[in-house]
């Protein structure tokens, strides 16, 4: 991973870790996350923040009970 990558998984991470999860499973949780935001974005054709920003929406939402 380059380090731009590695801080990304850190703030993402950092996220899943403040919502409770252990720090590992946020790691990869982080991860896998990322993984999929690229996939969207070339999929749908917007940038990978855009998609990650939609994700992370997802989870929160989720998270509430939405």
């Amino acid at each position: 991973m380059t380090d731009s990558s590695n801080n990304e998984v850190a703030e993402i991470a950092c996220i899943f870790v403040n919502l409770g999860a252990p720090e590992k499973q946020a790691e990869v949780m982080a991860s896998q996350l990322i993984k999929r935001a690229e996939q969207i974005a070339q999929e749908r054709d917007i940038s990978k923040v855009e998609a990650t920003e939609s994700l992370l929406k997802q989870v929160l939402e989720a998270r509430r009970g939405s």
